[in-house]
Order: structure tokens, then sequence, then C-alpha cells
């Protein structure tokens, strides 16, 4: 056999040998080159599975290392939130007109610049600020109502707050007003679609004129009413008389439980008398103003009590004047459905007693500054507050409440209405009566846990 056919079968029979080898016990016996390659490929695999794993861990870490910062920055918002807060709550109302709108006007340009965030966790923990900032606005905006209702800032400081709580809605409801815009502007396209959308949208405009109309018309009324704060008393032209006569109109309150605090002009006279006396001995910024005084009150009731009425020039207009001309006079807000909020929530305190109320103030001069007011001749000052002590006698109240330190600088004394020796669990004696008196803040400005507190200590003085 020649050399090439021996050479062909010798490399025939290897790779016979290679072919059955490799069927009978696998790569145990392939070649170095085929083993080598496979252990390669096992540790790049096992290297790439290691890799993807370690890549993973640390994707883990990394949104694991996000979510502390993320609740460690809450966290700190959170605690600057409550800190601001604090803040808010620690600032005390004042009782002086320029101090309240001062007040005001600082926190107005908060309410415009801070702005309602989503309902996110972020977003509720910053909102908490602006609840408590809208909470604040309103409590100062109550007191200033009480103190001066005609002030023509009011207006200014409601329309503030209403926009706050506008923006506040939206902030909060977004979604839902989204979803609502949505359906709507699919309804619109299937109506005009169908061609029915003049005949639904144009009832639904007649409605919605109507319901505009109404309250429009319900406005007008309500600030014709809030022009003249004097409730019960109305003015009437006779012909054959052009003085006004002032009618007391009924009520829905049984006439026994009112009171009329100027009955027989009692109080318009005495006032005349007392400007008169003082008019060349007490500044003329004071003197040259009509006196406002209370017309009416509730028997047995609550009593609260004021420094003064505050000034306002449009008071002039919208006050009821006394028979002489001389006065201004206003009557109780007691059980009526249009009252200002601030009576409202003197009424509904009062009622957790299961009485009525009644507001004066203990002197009748209209100033915004007080220390001018009470640096004024000091008899001036006093036959003011005789006036006012006969009138709460006619009251008889229950118990009595005078809200504002300058109140007790005027009557808290050995020598003066309250003893400071009738002191008896957090509450005096009225002098010569047994009438008991508290010195508190205004009862509007208190939280419901403060305003509990005190009910609960005013009954067990009633006793």
């Amino acid at each position: 056999m020649s050399n090439f056919g021996k050479s062909f079968e010798k490399e025939l029979g290897r790779n016979t040998g290679k072919w059955v080898s490799n069927v009978i016990f696998g790569d145990g016996h392939a070649t170095p080159y085929r083993r080598a390659e496979s252990r390669r490929q096992e540790k790049l695999d096992q290297q790439r599975i290691q890799e993807e794993n370690f890549h993973q861990q640390r994707l883990t870490q990394i949104r694991l290392d996000d979510k502390i910062r993320q609740k460690e920055q809450l966290l700190a918002i959170d605690t600057a939130v409550i800190q601001n807060i604090n803040y808010l709550s620690s600032i005390k109302i004042p009782n002086s007109v320029e101090e309240i709108t001062d007040l005001l006007s600082e926190l107005t340009i908060q309410i415009k610049t801070n702005k309602w965030r989503y309902n996110n966790e972020e977003g509720k923990i910053r909102n908490k600020y602006n609840e408590a900032l809208l909470e604040k606005y309103n409590q100062i905006l109550i007191r200033f109502r009480s103190i001066a209702p005609n002030h023509h800032q009011i207006k200014y400081f409601e329309k503030n707050i209403k926009d706050f709580k506008k923006k506040r809605f939206i902030k909060k409801n977004i979604i839902m007003l989204l979803i609502a815009f949505f359906i709507f502007s699919v309804l619109c396209v299937f109506l005009i679609t169908e061609g029915l959308f003049t005949i639904v949208f144009g009832s639904i405009a007649l409605v919605t004129i109507a319901i505009c109309g109404y309250k429009y018309y319900k406005l007008n009324t309500q600030n014709t009413k809030n022009k003249i704060p004097n409730i019960r008393y109305v003015q009437d032209e006779k012909n054959n008389n052009s003085d006004k006569i002032i009618i007391l109109k009924k009520n829905i309150i049984e006439e026994s439980v009112f009171l009329d605090l100027n009955e027989n002009n009692r109080i318009e006279n005495k006032l005349s008398e007392i400007w008169n006396k003082y008019n060349a001995k007490v500044s003329s910024q004071i003197i040259n103003r009509k006196p406002i005084f209370s017309a009416d009150g509730v028997i047995d009731s609550v009593l609260f009590i004021g420094i003064n009425p505050s000034y306002n020039p449009s008071d002039n207009d919208s006050f009821i004047k006394s028979s002489d001309q001389n006065s201004l006079m206003y009557g109780s807000f007691y059980q009526l459905s249009n009252a200002p909020e601030y009576f409202k929530a003197l009424e509904f305190f009062a009622n957790k007693l299961h009485k009525g109320y009644t507001h004066i103030n203990l002197l009748y001069a209209r100033e915004d500054n007080r220390d001018l007011l009470l640096n004024a001749d000091h008899n001036f000052i006093r036959e003011q507050l005789e006036l006012t002590y006969e009138t709460i006698l006619k009251i008889k109240p229950v118990v009595i409440f005078f809200f504002s330190d300058y109140c007790k600088d005027l009557i808290f004394g050995e020598d003066r209405w309250v003893n400071p020796n009738s002191e008896s669990n957090g509450s005096y004696i009225l002098k010569g009566t047994n009438f008991p008196v508290f010195f508190t803040d205004d009862i509007t400005s208190m939280t419901e846990l403060e305003q509990m507190e005190l009910i609960n200590k005013i009954k067990d003085t009633l006793t």
C-alpha cells in the first residue's frame, strides 16, 4: 500500500477513536484545547453573574440611601414647620386697631406668598403651616371685627382670607377638577355631535344665571343689613314730624328676655350731660365724636365687656342716632341668624351655659388710641364707668367677662369695682353684687379646650 493510503487509514482510525470516546465518555477524553476553552467560558459567566449581582446590590443601596435622605429631609421640614406653627401660636392678638391692622398686614404678605402644595408627603407637611396661618389670620380678623366692625380695611382682609381658601380648595382637589373637566369636555363633544348642545347647555345657562342672580340679590341684601349694625331698631319718617323716631321691632325672642338698656333715654341723656360737661377739658379728637352705646341686652345673661368702641367716620351714617341726635346706638345680635361671626361665637359660648349673652363696653368714647383715652380727664372716665355700672346692675348677669387688660387697669383694685381679695378659683366678685367676674382673653381667640376649661370653672363658681 502506498504511503498516502497508510497515512489516510491512520488518520481515519484516530478520528474514529475520538468520536467513540466522546460518545462514551463525553468531554473527559476531549482535546486539551476544548477543555480549556470550556473552563474559560464558565469563568466568564461566573464573573458576569457576580458583576450583575454587585450592580443590583449597588442599586438597592442607592435606593435605600435615597429613602433615608428623603425621610431626613421630611423630618427637617416637619421640624421647621412645627417651629413656625409654635411661633404663630405664640403671637398674642392685640386689642388696639393700629396693632391689629399692622399684624394682619404682616400676615397678609405670608398669605399671598405661601403656596398650597399637592397632597404628597412633603406637601402635607408644608400645608400644616398654611393651615395654622389661616387659623391665626381668622382669629385676628374676628377680634378686629369685634373692636372695629365698620373699619374700612376689614373687607380687604376678608378678601385675602377668601382668596387663600380658594387656592387651598383648588390645590387639594386639582385631580378631581381635572377629571371633571375631562368628563365635561367629552360630554360637550358628544352633545355637539348629537345636536343636543344648545338644548342642554341653554338650560344649564339659564339655571346658572338664575343662581348667580339670587346670590347677587342675597349679597346686596346682606350688605344693606350690614350697613346698620343695630338690627333691632329701625328709623321711620313721619309725614307730620321730621324727627326720626326709633321703633323697637318685634323679635323671635320673647319680649321678657330682652331689656331696654336706654329706657326713658337713660343712657343717651347721661352721655349728653357728660360730653357737654367735659367739652373743654377733653381732647377734641375724643369729645367731638358722638359716643356709642348698646341699646338693649338680655336679662340674666353672660355679659361680655370690652374697653370702648373704635372710631370709624362712617359710623355716623351707619349707626342709629339717639333721639337727641348726640349719640349713636346699636342693638343686640342675640339669636339673629345673620349676626356677624364674632357675635355668633359669643352666643355659642354662652349656649354652653344655657344662657343668652349681652355685649357692651366700659366706656363710650370712640377712640382707637386707648392710652390717649385713658389719660383723659379722670372724671370724664369715672362718670362713664358709673353709667356702665348702672347698666350692669340692670342686666343682672350670671357671669361677667372683661376681655381687655385696659379694663382690668380701670376697675381692678381694693377701692375699685373688683377687689383682688375677692378672688376664688380664678374669679372675682363685682363690688356691691354677687356677680362673678373673670378677666380673660377674648373668648373667640381661645381654643376649644381652653373654652371648655373656662366653662367648667364657671360652672364650679355658679354651684
